[in-house]
């Protein structure tokens, strides 16, 4: 688990409990990453269950990867995720409507390899540094011709 929040101890405290249920189960916290790339290779899934987010930056870098997600909707999540196409969308956070979107990821392969193919081409179109560049100098171009008129 990577992250952090004020339900760490309760949610290592769960996870010891299954662990020691099922030998098969191992759970690893992290805390807070700032080199995410490194472990994003290692991982099939994302989940972000927050309940209140901006714009989450960690969806963008699992979609760049190719990694299919499955977040709460909040903050700017719709702005980030395209729904049922590169990851779900859980509306509000009920556990048992966000567990059976992981296990729903979890048990249909198929569906996380669309999901990881769409999601690298949904970020390289709209966040890749080109198209962000492209975008700032078409601005620029825009302004600069607009003065240029006003000054005629």
């Amino acid at each position: 688990m990577v992250g952090d929040g004020v339900l760490r101890q309760e949610i290592e405290t769960k996870a010891n409990r299954i662990a020691k249920k099922n030998k098969n189960i191992r759970f690893i916290f992290t805390s807070w990453i700032k080199d995410v790339d490194r472990i994003l290779p290692g991982m099939d899934i994302v989940a972000l269950s927050s309940l209140n987010e901006g714009t989450p930056v960690s969806l963008i870098e699992a979609q760049a990867a190719g990694i299919p997600v499955i977040s709460t909707n909040v903050g700017g999540v719709k702005d980030v995720l395209l729904e049922n196409v590169t990851g779900l969308i859980v509306e509000e956070f009920e556990v048992d409507t966000y567990a059976n979107g992981v296990l729903d990821l979890v048990e249909n392969e198929e569906k996380r390899e669309k999901m990881s193919q769409n999601g690298w081409n949904h970020v390289r179109n709209k966040f890749h540094y080109k198209r962000l560049c492209s975008d700032v100098e078409k601005l620029y171009v825009e302004l600069f011709n607009k003065k240029k008129k006003n000054e005629a």
